[in-house]
């Protein structure tokens, strides 16, 4: 999971652009960081199904009547972006994960094992393949979205001083 907030992030790149999101409009601000995280979280899904065992995976077989496709598993890989909080103090948070049912149950099963699966540990291989592009992804995306936000918050601004 990816988090972000207003203040102590452990990047420079990412301090600094959250520094200057700081000063845009709360509303438009955090429109603008979820959109980011959203797109950034888009390029995990293919690395998460490329870690998430194929259909059949146990041990080299298949099960009578399985195919040879990639199955339920693979093809439930999901991200979610969302701003918790208020305006003032809330938070932007991103996940790459499973839909919610027994596919995100099977996910984990065979990411901690059980008594007669033994731990795949996917989300850990997952983590360290994709932690590092995901950061550069996400400063990358936050300094395209700050330049729209900042794009409407002058329009804003200048529509407001227009009324006045």
């Amino acid at each position: 999971m990816i988090t972000l907030k207003w203040e102590n992030n452990p990047e420079d790149q990412i301090q600094a652009l959250m520094e200057r999101y700081a000063d845009l409009p709360r509303h438009i601000a955090k429109k603008h960081l979820q959109a980011a995280m959203r797109r950034t979280l888009k390029d995990g899904v293919p690395v998460l199904r490329s870690f998430t065992p194929p259909v059949g995976a146990r041990r080299g077989r298949r099960k009578k009547g399985e195919r040879g496709t990639t199955g339920k598993l693979r093809r439930s890989v999901t991200t979610k972006a969302k701003y918790v909080g208020k305006n003032a103090d809330g938070y932007v948070w991103g996940v790459v994960g499973y839909k919610y049912g027994i596919e995100s149950k099977k996910a984990l099963w065979l990411d901690e094992g059980t008594k007669y699966i033994a731990p795949r540990r996917i989300m850990e291989q997952f983590r360290s393949a994709y932690n590092g592009p995901a950061i550069k992804v996400l400063c990358q995306e936050m300094a395209a979205a700050f330049e729209k936000a900042d794009r409407k918050s002058t329009r804003l601004n200048s529509s407001h001083a227009n009324i006045s």
